[in-house]
């Protein structure tokens, strides 16, 4: 036995005796049972259903197989509604003035995250707002149903705005209607039939895959004309592109030479450079301006 310091025997100190450890272990296998007793009968149930902070749900396939949606029907002209069009002074229609051949349908396609509408009229304010069409509500990543105009005819400007983002406003006009199987009056792309081209003359290719930043875009590039050559653009790509002059959106002389407006997978536009003066033009694709080239009148 020990001591302390003044000589007093120190008495032992017994932490736990076996009888204490004994009702311990009791203790812990007795609640360990009676939780086994419980779970084990809904096991499959708790697996099945876990709580919903750690549930992982993988996304839906699509119903569509994965398939690249089909492109517009000819005789349909279609207007894309920019990302970050919501944004008060960016772009928002494009084309902004577009130019619609007389029978044609309108189709939007709303590329933003937000919904948007097209309705005529030059704001919510105007009383004949949406007296010749509403597309309704276009959530974002969807395309409106095609509108048809009527009691419209050659010539006709129509002001169209968003009741969603009044701010956001674009016009229509009516041009003759397009020659059934060729590019449309005035330059507008069509949709052809297997991407051929529209004619005889030099051929701009817009490749498939164009969209993914860095792949090859258009082809050929340089491309070398001679004034008066109809060049027929052609996009063999899977979804829209444009082909406008300038080098970006951000270019004050953007479109002011060519534009091919939104050209829809397999359409084809007739570029003519009987207006152009020799010498070299940039151009870009509107929808994804990371896409660039030069063609070179002659």
């Amino acid at each position: 036995m020990s001591h302390d310091e003044h000589g007093h025997a120190k008495e032992p100190i017994i932490m736990t005796s076996g009888r204490r450890m004994g009702k311990g272990l009791a203790i812990v296998v007795v609640t360990l049972a009676i939780g086994a007793a419980i779970l084990i009968p809904f096991f499959d149930t708790m697996f099945a259903n876990p709580p919903p902070v750690t549930q992982i749900r993988q996304p839906a396939p699509p119903t569509d197989g994965g398939q690249t949606p089909p492109p517009a029907e000819a005789g349909t002209t279609t207007i894309a509604i920019l990302q970050g069009a919501a944004t008060q002074g960016a772009p928002d229609y494009d084309p902004d003035a577009a130019e619609v051949p007389l029978g044609n349908k309108i189709v939007w396609d709303n590329q933003d995250t937000v919904p948007h509408t097209a309705t005529s009229g030059k704001g919510p304010d105007d009383p004949e707002s949406a007296a010749l069409f509403d597309t309704g509500i276009v959530n974002g990543g969807e395309s409106s149903d095609p509108v048809e105009l009527t009691d419209v005819s050659e010539g006709d400007t129509i002001d169209y705005h968003c009741t969603v983002h009044p701010y956001m406003t674009g016009a229509l006009t009516i041009t003759a209607a397009a020659e059934e199987g060729g590019a449309a009056p005035g330059g507008n792309a069509t949709t052809g039939g297997g991407g051929a081209a529209a004619g005889g003359g030099p051929t701009l290719h817009t490749l498939e895959g164009a969209s993914v930043q860095g792949s090859p875009d258009y082809d050929p590039d340089p491309l070398t004309v001679t004034k008066g050559d109809a060049v027929n653009v052609v996009n063999q790509d899977t979804v829209p592109h444009t082909v406008t002059s300038g080098t970006g959106p951000t270019d004050p002389e953007s479109a002011s030479a060519f534009d091919s407006g939104i050209m829809d997978p397999g359409a084809t536009f007739s570029l003519k450079t009987s207006n152009l003066d020799a010498g070299q033009y940039d151009y870009y694709c509107m929808v994804h301006p990371y896409m660039t080239g030069k063609l070179q009148v002659e």
